[in-house]
């Protein structure tokens, strides 16, 4: 399966230190050059923590950064979305992703628009209980977790991902 990731899944899985999730539900992700940027160079300037977990990922090869020519067109279409979202939905394309990560609301609707399957963090623990990597509590655990550490999420869609959890078989 090829999976791209934008920035936020990445940043709130790592610092939530999750990240290793990825790799058990996707076996590889990748994430273009911009991304890297925004999450790894300008995260070690600001001295963010979780660009440790990030880059142990990328030496361990599981996390790839690819380069990825941005297509003009994506900021035609929506002006909203930044650089690094346009990088991932342009390789996400170029490489017939499976799956592209994208939390940004706006992000997931143009990746959609161009026929791409877009999904956020929550998916991921989702896959994670589904596949049988995690139980029900762990996932409910991660995503209270994920809610506390400033991960925006409202109470509908909280509430919402907490009943979709219950409907899962053990």
């Amino acid at each position: 399966m090829r999976v791209v990731s934008n920035s936020t899944p990445l940043i709130y899985l790592a610092k939530t230190n999750k990240l290793s999730l990825l790799r058990e539900v996707f076996k590889t992700v990748i994430i273009p050059r911009e991304v890297f940027n925004e999450v790894v160079v300008r995260g070690r300037k600001e001295g963010y923590s979780e660009v440790v977990a990030i880059e142990e990922a990328i030496r361990g090869k599981w996390l790839q950064v690819k380069d990825a020519k941005v297509d003009l067109k994506l900021f035609e279409i929506a002006r909203e979305i930044d650089r690094g979202e346009a990088e991932a939905i342009s390789l996400g394309r170029n490489i017939k992703a499976d799956l592209i990560l994208i939390d940004d609301a706006t992000g997931r609707k143009v990746a959609e628009s161009l026929g791409l399957n877009a999904k956020g963090t929550l998916y991921v623990i989702l896959r994670g209980l589904k596949k049988n990597v995690l139980s029900k509590k762990i996932a409910k655990d991660y995503i209270l977790e994920l809610a506390s550490s400033g991960f925006r999420l409202s109470p509908e869609v909280l509430g919402g991902v907490l009943r979709e959890i219950e409907k899962i078989r053990d």
